[in-house]
């Protein structure tokens, strides 16, 4: 590369910066073809490097630099690969260039990425010796730069298995002594900059050291070292200077972060390094136990009563990663008799404290309602919060070690009790929202013989009728979402219905709409006994949640407006349209903000809107199964046309089943597929020109749907559909292929044809798909039934005839679709006229098979109907096992779920009439197949037939 063509790369890059788009999109042209040549990586690094060239320059220099890495790295033999000789070239000089910039917050990260990049691409690129160089330097600049590169070799082998770990474990025996000396000079400065150095020491031992076991741990003298200057760290006050931040932005401060790394290593070793493992010995676990955890309990407690009397200040990540941690001890036999003695203290001096609210959540509440919603509402936010945590406490308590129940439920009680004299103590009031989270996560362990409605009517009740403390209001309406049991006092349950009602329609406090809609959803799900006497507000109460739905986006209210469309359809089938239109135009708005918004980075808010929508099509769901006389087809098509056409596969699962559901409505209101189903079907099939051929798995019920009831009557998309399963047919995966026999069966069964069916006997022989033997032998079966002469052709075309049988007589089916499957099939054969020769010998064999089965059928169809009625009569019919051993019937269940053309098939009805008029018609035909029979068989055969002739 010459100097002309290094000064029109600068002036290209230059050029990309510039407010004309046109000539920004010819500069990137002209770059494209520069990268090809030899050196332009090497030219760009020196650029990043001279000073003299403007920072933006350097700064576009640098992203290209890593870009150029990331693409040509490992394409030496490309017109464009970077080649072995520069490959040398940047390796030499990437580190210098770092060195030379790491106090430059612009060019640093690129740099340090661009390091990565090389190190992610497998090659042999040992920078130790840099390392300990800039580590053993004793300049601080050179220090931070060793640690910025040992961190980046530390992230890159932080997966590294036990087997594979000796490139990570050489840099850790060489590296980590001189970061120890280092990090012991460190620990007691109070400085911003040694703090941002101990920041990188925390999180290059954590990918390090944290992850799978290293060998350095062998020596347990160092490893006893690194705990113990976690443990100083934990318990090292912060500066004034720190304090006197604003609480939101003292967590961004490095020394703030040093303190979380330091209780998220301590959490991170005691989950990873407490049990033994193939690479963790018993005697290494037992010096865990024996000696670590003991120490940084000791100094936890001592941690706790400084936190708790407020001589030490602890962000939320910390607390958090310190509760985590005694969770875990929680769970821990021979660790938590340590922790038992302490567990009051724990409980009203951090739990306890941390459930409670407080003046900056009330700020929150005051200033940012969505926010607080989300913070302290959302189930599906997660953060490392010291609440979350302590709710997970608490239930880890209630769950394993439910003997201390009778230790926190006075507490809770008493906390209770306090309000009653302190209500206007706004410090009473934060601690009545610790006492309902620590009560709402104990509802599931506490004996259902106490009176856990006497809370309801002593405490809940009044922290609704209060109105000076919204958030308490708020916290007791997700107290009542939160319990699931039936009340028995109705004046109780009255009440509360009442205040929650009115609370949702008349509240303008978010929280406490958000949360009465979800309370209102656990009172209508848990006390059907209320139906009645609410069914006439259910209208105005979907009339807000649509409205709520609109101004704020959370699947709270669309897990309500699901409950209520399943159990008031009656009284919301006139108001059914207008509901459907209101789904459809917040999906659509939902629907169109994510595709326009797709091109950038996910965020928070995309998380929050794809939770709506998928909320949005479950409820379109429900709407569609539930109100069953309301034509809801053309509504929701545009719902279905938008998800297709802008491949919104996030969602696919959700698109089907309301499909599935529209299609079945359909055929439920018509007898027949409206042309609304047909668009939809086509605008599936088109997609299946592009993307969705990768999804056809997901597709595979709304398909078993329109082949059961579509294509009996309309065959116009038919031949599209086939040529589909024929490219699936020669899928390599197997689910693909056997999702396509799945189809085949229930097209045979419902158009009376075999297609593709040598295909699936070729697929089936293909050892290295391991189809299920059950999947060919009912496609086979199905085909038998409808077409035996021709699908036994196409056996003996294809070899098969003999490893069907012998596939069919080694299966053991026990749903009742199978069991009539096999009993129609054979009856299809006795049928014919003769048998065909290749079969003629199997005579026997299907004799006495057709009545074993006949005699398997009453219990299959017991079976189906316990397990239709509910879990009540589960255990008792299908006689499952004290330990919950399955029933075979279980593993078969799916296929009696299907609505089939057998449904409509008596088969005890098709056997009388088969023999009776055998033995009218051709007495010796009749005579050879029960004369195969055994005595026992014989007489099953003769009780059956007299059983149908009588009823």
């Amino acid at each position: 590369m010459n100097e002309q063509d290094e000064r029109e790369i600068l002036q290209c890059i230059e050029h990309t910066m510039v407010a004309d788009a046109k000539v920004i999109k010819l500069a990137e042209q002209q770059l494209f073809e520069f990268q090809k040549q030899s050196g332009f990586a090497t030219f760009l690094l020196r650029v990043v490097s001279n000073t003299d060239i403007p920072l933006n320059i350097r700064l576009s220099s640098a992203i290209y630099l890593k870009n150029k890495i990331q693409r040509s790295w490992n394409a030496i033999k490309r017109e464009d690969g970077i080649k072995a000789d520069e490959q040398q070239i940047i390796k030499e000089n990437l580190i210098q260039a770092l060195v030379s910039n790491s106090q430059n917050n612009h060019l640093r990260p690129h740099l340090t990425e661009s390091i990565r990049r090389i190190l992610n691409t497998n090659c042999e690129w040992d920078l130790t010796s840099a390392i300990v160089e800039l580590l053993s330097s004793g300049k601080q600049d050179y220090v931070y730069s060793g640690l910025l590169i040992l961190f980046e070799v530390c992230i890159v082998h932080r997966w590294d298995m036990s087997d594979s770990r000796q490139t990570i474990d050489d840099v850790i025996s060489l590296v980590l002594p001189i970061v120890e000396g280092i990090a012991s000079q460190l620990v007691s400065q109070n400085d911003y900059r040694s703090n941002e150095l101990l920041y990188l020491i925390l999180k290059c031992f954590k990918y390090a050291c944290l992850n799978n076991f290293p060998q350095y741990f062998n020596n347990t003298d160092k490893l006893s070292a690194w705990i113990q200057m976690h443990l100083f760290l934990c318990s090292k006050p912060l500066p004034a200077e720190v304090l006197q931040l604003d609480p939101a932005d003292r967590s961004l401060d490095k020394r703030v972060k040093v303190n979380k790394w330091a209780f998220g290593n301590l959490n991170r070793f005691i989950h990873k390094f407490s049990r033994p493992t193939k690479s963790i010995s018993e005697e290494f676990v037992s010096y865990v136990l024996a000696n670590l955890i003991p120490s940084i309990l000791e100094d936890y407690f001592k941690i706790i009563q400084s936190w708790s009397d407020q001589s030490l200040w602890l962000s939320q990540a910390s607390l958090h990663f310190l509760i985590q941690f005694l969770e875990k001890c929680m769970v821990m036999d021979q660790i938590y008799p340590l922790l038992e003695p302490h567990l009051g203290t724990i409980l009203e001096s951090v739990i306890f404290p941390c459930l409670c609210a407080s003046s900056q959540s009330v700020e929150l509440l005051e200033d940012d309602p969505e926010e607080y919603t989300r913070r302290y509402f959302d189930m599906n936010k997660e953060g490392s919060t010291a609440d979350v945590a302590s709710s997970d406490f608490i239930f880890v308590v209630g769950h394993k070690r439910d003997s201390q129940l009778s230790k926190i439920l006075p507490f809770v009680n008493n906390i209770f009790l306090s309000y009653s004299t302190n209500e206007n103590d706004i410090y009473c009031a934060y601690k009545q929202e610790g006492a309902m989270r620590i009560i709402s996560t104990l509802f599931a362990f506490i004996d259902p013989s106490a009176d856990l409605e006497g809370i309801f009517s002593h405490y809940i009740i009044s922290f609704l009728t209060q109105t000076k403390y919204p958030f308490l209001t708020a916290r007791a309406l997700e107290t009542i979402a939160i319990y699931g049991n039936p009340f028995e006092d109705m004046g109780t349950l009255s009440k509360l219905f009442e205040l929650t009602y009115t609370h949702f329609l008349n509240s303008n406090i978010l929280p406490i709409q958000i949360e009465a809609a979800d309370a209102l959803k656990t009172l209508v799900v848990s006390n059907p006994n209320i139906h009645s006497h609410i069914s006439s507000q259910v209208p105005g109460i979907m009339e807000k949640l649509l409205k709520l739905s609109k101004e704020f986006q959370i699947d709270i209210i669309s897990e309500v407006m699901e409950v209520f469309v399943e159990r008031f359809s009656d009284e919301l089938t006139a108001f059914g349209e207008d509901l459907a239109d209101n789904l459809v135009d917040q999906f659509l708005t939902l629907g169109r903000s994510m595709v326009e918004s797709s091109g950038g980075t996910y965020s928070t808010g995309d998380q929050d809107q794809e939770i709506q929508v998928s909320a949005l099509l479950q409820t379109m769901t429900t709407m569609v199964m539930s109100m069953t006389k309301v034509p809801l087809i053309d509504k929701f098509l545009p719902v279905v046309k938008f998800t297709i056409v802008n491949a919104q596969i996030t969602f696919l699962s959700e698109l089907v089943d309301l499909m599935d559901s529209l299609a079945l409505s359909s055929q439920t209101l018509y007898n027949q597929f409206t042309p609304a189903v047909w668009e939809m079907f086509h605008d599936v099939l088109d997609s299946f020109q592009t993307y969705a051929m990768d999804y056809f798995e997901t597709y595979l019920v709304f398909f078993q749907t329109v082949v059961t009831h579509g294509f009996p009557k309309d065959q116009t998309f038919l031949q599209p559909f086939l040529e589909i399963l024929s490219v699936k047919m020669e899928s390599e995966i197997d689910y693909d292929v056997e999702g396509v026999l799945d189809i085949l069966v229930l097209y045979a069964l419902s158009m009376r044809d075999t297609p593709l069916f040598d295909r699936a006997l070729k697929a089936s022989s293909n050892d290295e798909l391991e189809i299920d033997d059950a999947r060919i032998v009912k496609t086979f079966l199905a085909n038998l039934f409808v077409k035996p002469i021709e699908t036994l052709q196409t056996c003996e075309n294809e070899g098969a005839t003999l490893s069907m049988l012998t596939k069919w007589f080694s299966c053991k089916f026990s749903s009742v679709f199978a069991i009539k499957l096999q009993i129609l099939a054979i009856i299809a054969l006795f049928k014919l006229p003769e048998l065909p020769s290749c079969v003629k010998g199997f005579t026997n064999q299907f004799s006495d098979k057709l009545i074993t089965l006949t005699e398997q059928l009453p219990e299959a169809i017991r079976k189906r109907d316990a397990i239709s009625k509910g879990d009540d009569f589960i255990q008792e019919a299908l006689e499952v096992g004290p330990n919950g051993e399955d029933d075979e019937y279980f593993d078969e269940y799916e296929d009696d779920l299907n609505e089939t053309v057998l449904d409509q098939i008596n088969a005890f009805q098709e056997i009388h009439n088969f023999f009776s008029q055998l033995q009218a018609q051709n007495p010796s035909k009749y005579q050879q197949i029960v004369g195969s029979l055994t005595d026992v068989k014989r007489h099953s055969l003769n009780v059956i037939l007299e059983f149908v002739s009588q009823n």
